[in-house]
């Protein structure tokens, strides 16, 4: 299947080579991954935008397409940190890089990391609902190709079995609503099934949501080319899921990725969604 969402030495809290990450990828069976790595729009983090280095990162790639070239697709992404008053900045930054596709998520609350923000908040014993309100300004940006880890608040709870998830059903609605509108994919995160809470970001009863909504269109048949895989062309205005394991480690490139295969098909999707050149394209689950 794929992984588009691969942090690499390029990100400043990943240790994976490039080149590590695609040898890990092929022994597991992958056809198609991104490297997603971190662009951050806060000047104290340490991914910050002008750190960036899209030249390197693509050279880096371009010599992996060659040397894995029939066996493994390497898509050029990045995961673009979301901040409310910084559009122009992440609009700028987007139009300068041949990405393949961009990753949009919020890592950061009121200028606050979200780790830290949700714990606060817990411990105060106060609710997540400006994360979910932020998430729905990135959805309705029109800036990202994807959305990264929706219900992510749940990774950095000391109690995750006390997240109330009804209280923010409301929102979440709101927010599948904006990316079914707007032809937004939605990740399915893996890395969930790592941590504590132990399931994926956002979890089964999202994505079922999401399909109900409109979430599960598909484009007309076409065939890529990739890895000799049959895919689907990408069509305006429709959406899907896609899948990302949120790697920083080697051994997490790939994980649960035939675990996401069979959450997806339950929750009523068919396809999965890679994009190049931000073009969308789907193939079988």
């Amino acid at each position: 299947m794929v992984d588009l969402h691969i942090h690499t030495s390029f990100s400043p809290d990943a240790n994976i080579a490039p080149e590590r990450a695609c040898r890990a990828a092929y022994a597991r069976g992958l056809k198609i991954i991104g490297f997603a790595d971190h662009v951050e729009f806060l000047p104290a983090d340490g991914a910050y935008v002008d750190l960036y280095d899209g030249a390197k990162i693509l050279a880096e790639i371009e010599r992996l397409r060659e040397r894995y070239r029939d066996k493994l697709e390497i898509l050029y992404g990045a995961e673009v940190g979301f901040i409310p008053g910084k559009e122009s900045q992440i609009k700028d930054f987007l139009d300068s890089q041949p990405l393949d596709y961009a990753v949009g998520s919020v890592h950061y609350v009121d200028g606050v990391l979200v780790s830290k923000w949700v714990r606060e908040r817990e411990l105060a014993g106060k609710g997540f609902a400006p994360y979910f309100e932020i998430v729905l300004e990135a959805a309705g940006s029109g800036l990202f190709q994807i959305l990264g880890h929706l219900d992510y608040v749940r990774k950095y709870l000391f109690a995750p079995q006390k997240y109330i998830r009804e209280g923010y059903e409301g929102m979440v609605d709101r927010i599948l609503e904006s990316a079914a509108k707007q032809g937004l994919v939605i990740e399915l995160n893996t890395s969930g099934w790592r941590h504590a809470t132990g399931e994926p970001y956002p979890g089964e009863g999202i994505l079922k949501r999401f399909a109900e909504l409109g979430g599960c269109a598909t484009g007309a048949t076409g065939t890529t080319g990739v890895a000799g895989v049959a895919g689907v062309t990408g069509v305006t205005g429709v959406t899907g899921v896609t899948v990302g394991s949120d790697a920083h480690k080697d051994y997490e490139v790939g994980y649960g990725n035939e675990r996401a295969r069979r959450l997806l098909q339950r929750a009523g999707f068919d396809s999965v969604e890679v994009f190049r050149v931000r073009r969308r394209f789907s193939f079988p689950l």
